[in-house]
């Protein structure tokens, strides 16, 4: 099942143009000597004479607000998060919510999460996350009782108090901007570095992203103590790539690595990045995606994994909210966020998402965060965040009957010049090559040669459930669920859905020479992969 796009369709009916206006026909007509008048007034006001850049930048970003909310537009509005005029804007409000919800066990919630997220709806079984330990994942959110609920909201605020004794700051405020120069308060994450496969893996990236994209968005490189040690590498990609590599002050648990993620979004001098894993390749420039509608609205975007949630996961009871599909859960292999945003809360998010990775025996097996990104946490403290168009995958076999997908297409997002425009389709994003570090022999002709698709794939278009996701264990796959649904199809379903295969090529037609970088790369992309190493 895939996860489309964040783009509703356009609104039907008809406009009567006699209805606009003030109500009983009134109209007013601003003469020219007027207009002029007041937008010298309007200059006046923003000068500095008049007001102070921090109270300037306030009403530039009051003004921007206003004029985006009006008018008919193509994107769905930001959900998840609470009315402001409810509950205020910040933390201490929001975690007294928090805390305020009722904790249940399992029991007591069981029927009511599996109406809201039913099984029998995205093939919620089928996803390798939630079968994780034969079953045994499942078994251990049902045991988890109200009194663990409680425990963990406790552990959150106490986390959050112990950061404020050591003065680390919880909310993101301009000061901690001050001494970054405004060129380098936007940019791009990486992680990585452990091992080889990693380090050629940046590389493809990073090649992709400066010398076919042409991008000259400031890059760091997160990386463990030992890791990025030999000079010859260092000088490599600082020289060829402009990089900045950077230690990072997370430490390995029990081997794993997955905790540098979220520490470098918490260390890093960029108040706006763009996160990649090191397997993610860019389609299309970074930078345009910080001018996007969907981050303007709602400063971050999270685009989606694989499946909807499973109505079991514990981490609903410990958010102290229904299971929930109005959400596709993130795939964390890239992450489009604004440190500023939310009144500044979207720092504490990113604690709150460090603390659940360093309890990570209970959020990794008891209460799962979905792959432990912070995708999730946001809707802790009912923060609002935009989720953006799905996923396609890649064939990767010869056999014209079985299409065997490894990595998953991500959407690039819309610019402000389509904001109304019914008809406007997003480029291609990020080619995640999820499935490829673990597999080896593949064809590189076939590597990345076709897309398979949901035809309809809105993120909120309920005919989305025709199209399930299906992994093999090997593959992933999208199978259409009953008739094709194409006005001229035998035995039409009649709702126009059903799943399409296009090529590579055709995909990446708006920016030829992406596609011939993967054209001419696939043999290595392929190649990296030897059995044993």
């Amino acid at each position: 099942m895939t996860a489309a796009t964040a783009y509703p369709p356009a609104a039907g009916g008809s406009h009567d143009p006699s209805s606009s206006g003030v109500r009983g026909g009134l109209r007013f007509r601003m003469r020219p000597v007027q207009a002029a008048l007041l937008f010298a007034v309007v200059v006046l006001l923003l000068s500095p004479a008049f007001i102070g850049e921090d109270r300037r930048d306030h009403l530039r970003s009051y003004v921007a607000a206003t004029i985006q909310k009006t008018g008919p537009q193509q994107i769905a509005q930001p959900t998840g998060g609470l009315d402001p005029r409810v509950v205020p804007l910040t933390l201490e409000a929001r975690l007294e919510h928090f805390l305020s919800r009722p904790a249940l066990d399992h029991g007591e919630s069981e029927i009511v999460n599996a109406y809201q997220c039913p099984h029998y709806t995205f093939s919620r079984d089928t996803y390798f996350f939630h079968e994780a330990d034969g079953g045994a994942r499942i078994e251990r959110w049902k045991k988890l009782d109200k009194n663990a609920v409680k425990l963990a909201r406790s552990k959150i605020i106490e986390y959050f108090k112990e950061l404020d004794k050591k003065k680390v700051p919880l909310i993101w405020d301009r000061s901690m901007e001050k001494d970054t120069p405004a060129h380098l308060r936007r940019g791009i994450i990486y992680t990585g570095g452990g091992h080889w496969k990693d380090i050629e893996r940046l590389r493809w990236s990073l090649d992709v992203l400066r010398n076919v994209l042409k991008s000259t968005l400031p890059v760091e490189i997160y990386h463990y103590e030992g890791e990025f040690s030999d000079e010859k590498l260092r000088k490599e990609f600082i020289d060829d790539y402009g990089v900045t590599l950077v230690q990072s002050s997370a430490k390995k648990t029990d081997g794993k690595a997955w905790q540098i993620k979220n520490a470098a979004f918490v260390d890093t001098r960029f108040t706006q990045f763009v996160y990649m894993d090191s397997d993610n390749i860019p389609l299309s420039d970074p930078a345009e995606l910080f001018e996007s509608v969907e981050f303007k609205q709602g400063g971050s975007v999270f685009w989606p994994d694989l499946n909807k949630d499973h109505p079991e996961n514990a981490i609903w009871r410990v958010l102290g909210r229904d299971c929930s599909d109005e959400h596709w859960p993130a795939e964390s292999g890239q992450v489009l966020f604004d440190k500023s945003a939310n009144n500044g809360l979207n720092l504490a998010v990113l604690h709150l998402s460090n603390h659940m990775m360093l309890e990570s025996d209970f959020y990794g097996a008891r209460a799962s965060p979905r792959l432990q990104t912070p995708a999730v946490h946001p809707l802790t403290i009912q923060l609002t965040i935009s989720a953006t168009r799905g996923y396609q995958r890649m064939d990767a076999r010869s056999d014209p009957d079985f299409f065997c997908g490894h990595s998953l297409l991500q959407w690039a997002l819309t610019p402000p010049s389509a904001k109304h425009d019914a008809n406007f389709e997003p480029k291609p994003g990020f080619l995640h090559t999820i499935l490829l570090k673990a597999r080896y022999g593949l064809q590189p002709d076939k590597l990345l040669s076709h897309v398979k698709r949901p035809r309809l794939n809105q993120i909120n278009d309920e005919r989305l459930v025709r199209t399930l996701y299906q992994f093999t264990g090997e593959c992933f796959a999208i199978d259409l669920k009953g008739p094709d649904g194409a006005p001229n199809a035998s035995n039409s379903y009649g709702d126009g859905q059903g799943v399409e295969i296009q090529t590579f090529e055709e995909v990446l037609s708006y920016k030829p020479e992406v596609w011939e970088w993967i054209r001419d790369n696939s043999k290595k992309i392929a190649g990296i992969n030897v059995p044993g190493e």
